[in-house]
């Protein structure tokens, strides 16, 4: 079984969204954007404890009681015969199921709102043609989808006691005893009504009995006496368990202080109870926020668990933090954003076999990217050194007001275009016109640069081209000629750069370090110390380039910052409007 997609409409921020999702879901966003509200919607379709209470006035969306509030799952069950959950679910839908449509299976709750109760009700309907969902027939609350799925809720502020005491008496069951428990058992109730003997007998507890009678005699009379007893041997010797820490190197007993320790103890006690119990259903989690009191260490282990571990094969997670993010894959990613109307734009995101090997390092650039409004793609860290180095001059708040900049490390600009685009994120790039000598070819090069970014617009790469050199020409002359091959190149597309620049694409004449040299003239070799600083910054890039941000004024990079080759940058920074 997997999910599909869910449309929600009329609930509370949501006038009407629908993603794509898979069996993993990460929803995000900026605070107060209507993520809490994206897994309330999930809750009322799957969790009898919230849709027990009905609908509120405030659920509906603008509070418009006149509009139904809609929530609309879709689930593929095409691996059927491979799936017990898919079999699982098909044998619940009985007559709701005919033969229109053996892929899909769909739920829909309904919400009306009853000005007279002043709650509004919900009906819940399934089935596999949308068109003609089945009614769901609830008796005392339940209904078939409740037989199903277990829901288990995960709040940012999950309480270990809570969970424990909640789940105490299934962990500890008497069924589950075995002989030597028994024997166990019977020893220690012996022990807990010796201990309550032991306590009546203090003179200290029998002078309070009397005295606390007495008290109460002179308000009422009543034939009864107060008695003090252990609470161990009223309501057995499993009542007062809690959960403490022992260290391996000695025998002493220390309370679960420290919200990491006692989150992290949560989680595995909520892992262990979902393994254990209601095996019969199909575990959903909905888990809010699970960063907050967590080190970014005990982040990416708890990313390593959700995203590979069996216990977390279908689960619905927001989230502030891109460590949670390191080891995702075959997820759906769910941006909820723009304030004036809520929108949700979902992305299927697939590692694929060509970066399972850097899973992490390109997961771990991509994810802090993806908490952005606006992104710029560029091509390594003497880029990123030089355009922080600017931005954090002219414009220091640059990242306050949504623009991120992210180097790609030599991994395909592709792959991140197509996130971002997909996930509604701005997106710019800066890249050089670069050439690439072909292989086993003296003369024949491809156009690297600018075929980069036409397949970033989906249009269609240049032909490689040819460079004549001569038998006397020198590496010096023959790098002259790529150099002007590359401005030629740069004139002739004409149409090729009005459709890159369409695309937000900002492809330099000839590289970086040529635009620089054009912006600052001979105040690049004054700050270089060098005659040559084009061929001195190309040297040592990223060293070199280091040292030359560090030597930039603020005028310097004002001068920069409004020269035409990194007009990119004024592009980031005013969302493109410009």
């Amino acid at each position: 079984m997997k999910f599909s997609w869910l449309e929600i409409q009329n609930f509370r921020n949501f006038k009407k969204v629908k993603v794509e999702l898979t069996n993993q879901n990460v929803i995000f966003g900026m605070n107060d954007i209507g993520k809490s509200n994206f897994l309330a919607a999930l809750r009322f379709l799957f969790d009898r404890n919230i849709r027990k209470d009905g609908l509120a006035e405030s659920d509906f969306y603008m509070r418009d009681i006149e509009e139904e509030i809609s929530i609309t799952i879709c689930m593929n069950i095409k691996d059927f015969d491979e799936s017990d959950h898919s079999k699982f679910i098909v044998s619940r839908l009985k007559e709701a199921r005919d033969s229109s449509d053996l892929e899909n299976v769909y739920v829909k709750l309904i919400g009306h709102y009853d000005k007279e109760e002043e709650l509004g009700g919900i009906t819940l309907f399934w089935g596999n043609n949308l068109r003609k969902l089945k009614e769901i027939p609830q008796r005392n609350g339940f209904t078939e989808i409740d037989k199903i799925f277990k829901v288990v809720y995960i709040d940012p502020l999950i309480n270990l006691e809570n969970i424990f005491q909640k789940n105490k008496k299934a962990i500890f069951a008497q069924e589950k005893f075995s002989k030597k428990d028994i024997e166990k058992s019977e020893k220690i109730k012996t022990l807990t009504k010796d201990i309550n003997t032991q306590i009546g007998e203090m003179d200290i507890i029998n002078n309070f009995e009397k005295d606390i009678t007495e008290e109460y005699y002179s308000l009422k009379k009543e034939e009864l006496k107060l008695t003090i007893k252990s609470e161990m041997a009223i309501n057995g010797y499993f009542s007062d368990l809690k959960p403490y820490i022992k260290k391996n190197s000695d025998d002493n007993l220390y309370p679960t202080s420290g919200d990491g320790r006692k989150k992290i103890i949560s989680y595995s006690l909520m892992n262990y109870v979902t393994r254990s119990f209601n095996s019969e259903k199909i575990p959903l989690f909905l888990i809010e926020e699970p960063e907050n009191s967590l080190h970014r260490s005990l982040q990416i282990a708890l990313s390593k668990k959700l995203f590979s571990h069996e216990s977390y094969n279908y689960f619905f997670l927001t989230t502030h933090s891109s460590e949670l993010l390191y080891e995702m894959d075959n997820a759906s990613l769910i941006r909820v954003h723009s304030p004036d109307k809520v929108v949700c734009s979902s992305y299927l995101y697939n590692v694929g076999e060509d970066y399972k090997n850097i899973k992490t390092q390109l997961n771990k650039f991509l994810v802090t990217a993806i908490f952005a409004e606006r992104v710029l793609l560029i091509e390594g860290p003497s880029e990123r050194v030089l355009f922080e180095k600017l931005l954090n001059e002219v414009r220091p708040e640059y990242e306050l007001e949504g623009a991120y900049i992210l180097e790609v490390y030599g991994i395909a600009f592709k792959k991140y275009w197509d996130v971002l685009n997909g996930l509604g994120i701005k997106v710019f790039v800066k890249t050089d016109n670069d050439l690439k000598k072909k292989k086993g070819s003296t003369n024949s090069f491809d156009l690297i640069g600018f075929n980069r970014a036409l397949e970033l617009c989906g249009e269609e790469k240049k032909s490689p081209i040819i460079i004549k050199f001569m038998k006397t020409d020198t590496d010096k002359v023959k790098q002259e000629r790529v150099k002007n091959t590359k401005v030629k190149i740069f004139e002739r597309y004409t149409k090729s750069k009005r459709i890159i620049r369409k695309n937000n694409i900002f492809l330099s004449k000839i590289d970086l370090e040529h635009d620089l040299y054009e912006a600052l003239g001979t105040r690049l070799e004054e700050l270089t110390g060098n005659k040559d600083p084009i061929k001195f910054l190309q040297s040592a890039k990223l060293i070199n380039m280091a040292e030359l941000a560090k030597e930039l004024t603020y005028a310097d990079c004002e001068k920069i910052y409004n020269n035409p080759n990194f007009s990119v940058l004024k592009e980031l920074i005013n969302n493109g409007d410009q």
